[in-house]
């Protein structure tokens, strides 16, 4: 096997793993042609999710009645708003979630009602 030179024509020998060119000529050459096709994919997605995630993130820190900053010490409540520690109960902030509703399928699930058929005795 004969060495062979660089593809490109520098002088330096050039290796088949890095398409016969040289360690200088193979590491600039990939960043020219393939930086098309990396940033290729990113443009196809439609819909930028950072800016979607960003708008969300920046009323959840505040309350839905007073606008308070909450930071950390938010309630989020099942109506799915983040409330200060005044209007987290759901009288104080006129909660649309039927609490009683929501409780009373729990239970009908937890305590199934079990009874006996009453015809099979008298037979």
């Amino acid at each position: 096997m004969d060495p062979t030179l660089c593809a490109n024509g520098c002088g330096f020998l050039g290796m088949m793993d890095t398409r016969n060119m040289c360690s200088k000529c193979y590491n600039g050459s990939p960043k020219e042609k393939f930086a098309d096709t990396i940033k290729a994919p990113v443009m196809d997605n439609p819909m930028n999710s950072d800016a979607m995630v960003k708008g969300s993130t920046s009323m959840k820190n505040r309350c839905k009645n007073c606008n308070k900053k909450v930071g950390l010490t938010g309630f989020e409540c099942r109506c799915g708003n983040v409330f200060c520690g005044m209007h987290r109960y759901l009288e104080k902030h006129a909660c649309i979630v039927d609490f009683k509703a929501i409780g009373r399928e729990i239970l009908a699930k937890q305590n199934p009602i079990c009874k006996g058929d009453k015809l099979q005795r008298r037979i």
